[in-house]
């Protein structure tokens, strides 16, 4: 009877660990080892959105959402992975900034579609975010942090969160708006370029992203502050970028970037307030 019990406890492990565990999270041929399972996941990123969206306005310009949506989706079908639904979504607000939540859920902030200058920068900046998800970058800090039992235990079912929950929340939501640690936020790049290239769109315009916000930023670190700080600065991703794109397929770099048809879909529209 032992014996029986011990094959069955072995094979529950087995099928839990080939369920849940080692399993790829990039194009590149990288793996993790997750223990959070797919639905897990995505009760913790649907639990997340709603959060974020009782408290910021969503842009409500249907073409605007639409096009978001049509880039963001070219960019997850050719990403590495399909077991979630993805979701793209506009925030009104002058934030240089996007994000992703666990489980398919991706944000881009008006401000930072001011200042992109088309289609092919846009899809790099949807691109990285997809990244992070693939990577499972927010699922491995939270086992990190909270360890894989405890966060079994929670359901995200209620529209009341328990404490518990309520503060893993907390925590993923800095974690995934204040930004990833320089490995997180240097793969994400890798990721968001290759499928920049990959889906149609000319992935130089993943450098050209990353130089244009580094202009538009106010602080630069250099020296000794630079080794102290959490993400890579602009010029260590230009240089990562630059590395990354030089293996890509040549014939990439003769994708177009779609100047015209993203001021026609979002500068023009955000320049006349549609968004609002």
């Amino acid at each position: 009877m032992k014996r029986i019990y011990v094959l069955s406890l072995i094979v529950s492990l087995v099928v839990f660990i080939t369920a849940c565990g080692v399993v790829r999270t990039s194009p590149f041929g990288d793996k993790s080892f997750i223990l959070i399972p797919t639905p897990q996941e995505v009760s913790i990123g649907r639990q997340a959105a709603r959060q974020i969206e009782r408290k910021v306005n969503l842009c409500k310009d249907p073409v605007i959402n639409e096009y978001v949506a049509f880039v963001g989706r070219r960019i997850a079908a050719v990403s590495d992975r399909h077991d979630v639904i993805y979701h793209f979504k506009v925030i009104e607000s002058e934030e240089l900034n996007a994000f992703a939540l666990p489980g398919g859920w991706v944000y881009i902030y008006t401000g930072l579609l001011r200042h992109l200058r088309n289609e092919a920068e846009l899809a790099f900046v949807l691109g990285h975010e997809v990244g992070h998800i693939v990577g499972r970058h927010a699922v491995r800090r939270l086992q990190f942090i909270y360890g894989i039992d405890f966060i079994l235990s929670l359901t995200f079912r209620g529209k009341e969160l328990s404490p518990a929950e309520t503060k893993l929340i907390n925590i993923l939501l800095n974690l995934v708006v204040a930004g990833y640690s320089r490995k997180e936020e240097l793969e994400a790049d890798a990721m968001g370029a290759y499928y920049t290239g990959k889906a149609g769109w000319n992935p130089q315009a993943s450098i050209e992203t990353i130089e244009l916000l580094d202009s538009l930023m106010k602080f630069r670190p250099s020296g000794i502050t630079e080794l102290f700080m959490d993400h890579p600065t602009n010029r260590k991703r230009v240089e990562n970028l630059k590395r990354w794109v030089a293996t890509f397929p040549k014939q990439w770099l003769q994708n177009p970037l779609n100047e015209e048809r993203y001021k026609e879909k979002v500068l023009r529209r955000l320049k006349s307030g549609r968004c609002g």
